[in-house]
């Protein structure tokens, strides 16, 4: 269970991304909005464009987070708190968590929960050349 206080601040935040969601229905994609918050103030706002400029990934949360991480110059998010109209997909809170962003609140759950294409994993050549890459990529960093 989440507990914050749902109150003014969090109903001017999510005003603003339902905004961006409406900007979502004049390019014929899905109306979600996202805003971005750090300590009081909005850092990014965005909404769907993936119908518009026919890219897969262009969900209003990666949208945002793009625009977050350019206007820090950094792609840590971890004071933020990014507000959103629709619960995020995978590919979103896949992104939400490697920004480090600290909360998620959104106005409706994603009714959708399974995709119906489901992709073949498998492994191929080169698990230890990669292993090492990674590898001497992290010590490199760590010194």
């Amino acid at each position: 269970m989440c507990a914050f206080y749902y109150g003014d601040v969090m109903n001017k935040y999510m005003e603003i991304a339902f905004e961006e969601a409406k900007k979502a229905l004049k390019t014929d994609d899905v109306p979600v909005g996202a805003v971005i918050v750090e300590n009081g103030k909005v850092i990014a706002k965005a909404h769907n464009t993936k119908e518009k400029e026919k890219i897969v990934t262009h969900h209003a949360e990666i949208n945002a987070i793009e625009q977050a991480c350019k206007k820090k110059r950094c792609w840590y998010l971890n004071d933020c708190i990014i507000y959103v109209t629709l619960e995020p997909c995978k590919m979103c809170m896949g992104a939400i968590e490697q920004a480090r962003i600290k909360k998620v609140i959104y106005a409706t759950k994603r009714e959708k929960k399974v995709n119906n294409v489901f992709p073949q994993f498998c492994q191929g050549d080169g698990e230890n050349k990669s292993r090492e890459l990674l590898k001497s990529f992290f010590e490199n960093k760590r010194k």
